[in-house]
């Protein structure tokens, strides 16, 4: 199978260092923050709908600053997706994990918000423990197995965003393994999900967490690697959450998620992807 256009182009970025990268995102996020374009539409009225308290200027740099971290989340798959192991370690310059996550012996569910550089996360727990991820399939055949040999090259184990792969990701955790979950985002209307809010708007919920939170005997921590200080360099957390509140009451379990996220975002708002559409249609036609 030949290399698809977005490999041989990510190859060759990856000769770059990563503040080489940060500067082509530089210069993309002026063009992309100046142009119309559903990405920049959308993180514009994402800002303006949760940081209403925020003057005009300041929701104008938080939009500004939302842009360029959206294009270095771009250019660093590059590094994340190409470079070895041991280099992209050298970039995670901070490593604040719970030693309640360190010690468990339980199966463990790590939730991964679009906040900072969620994809660095995945190889870090890569190269230390087997983790599983839910892994939506690609239509150019080419990209689909390159993106995934790119995901699972430490070492994770790609589980299809299908019910064979849900059980699949099931049976894994019972066996004591670990799985990684994006919780944040809006479930397609066809998939189960839960009314929900989150920055006190209506956001539908996933109920997956909750659904594997009642079935099984497991912990669950909430894990963010935020770019930091100087550009180039990254800082991990993992901190734990509460698994009963999780496993509880459907409607309790996604607003506490919910709240957990949001606090992890307001620790560094720029840096989370406000360029899709996470509300109800309902929100984003009141505000129209």
């Amino acid at each position: 199978m030949r290399k698809p256009l977005a490999q041989h182009f990510l190859e060759l970025l990856s000769r770059a260092s990563l503040r080489t990268l940060y500067r082509l995102g530089d210069v993309s996020a002026f063009f992309l923050a100046n142009t119309p374009n559903q990405v920049s539409r959308q993180a514009r009225q994402n800002i303006v709908l949760c940081f209403a308290e925020l003057s005009t200027d300041e929701q104008r740099r938080l939009y500004r600053e939302s842009i360029r971290q959206t294009c270095y989340a771009l250019f660093e798959l590059a590094a994340i997706w190409c470079w070895s192991t041991e280099r992209i370690d050298r970039h995670i310059t901070r490593v604040e994990v719970s030693d309640s996550f360190t010690n468990s012996t339980r199966p463990r569910i790590i939730l991964t918000p679009h906040l900072g550089s969620w994809e660095t996360l995945g190889v870090w727990l890569g190269k230390r423990t087997s983790v599983m991820f839910l892994y939506k399939q690609r239509k150019n055949k080419a990209v689909d197995e390159f993106v995934k040999q790119a995901r699972a090259r430490t070492g994770g184990i790609p589980v299809p965003t299908k019910k064979h792969g849900l059980r699949q990701l099931l049976v894994g955790l019972r066996r004591g393994g670990n799985v990684v979950i994006l919780p944040d985002q809006k479930p397609p209307s066809s998939k189960v999900h839960i009314p929900s809010t989150f920055f006190g708007l209506s956001a539908p919920t996933t109920t997956l967490v909750q659904n594997l939170c009642s079935k099984l005997d497991c912990d669950v921590f909430i894990a963010v690697v935020y770019r930091s200080v100087p550009a180039g360099e990254f800082r991990l957390c993992i901190e734990p959450l509460d698994s009963a509140r999780l496993a509880g009451d459907e409607v309790e379990s996604a607003l506490y998620m919910n709240q957990q996220i949001e606090q992890r975002v307001r620790q560094a708002p720029g840096q989370y992807q406000w360029g899709y559409r996470r509300f109800s249609n309902q929100v984003y036609d009141s505000a129209r």
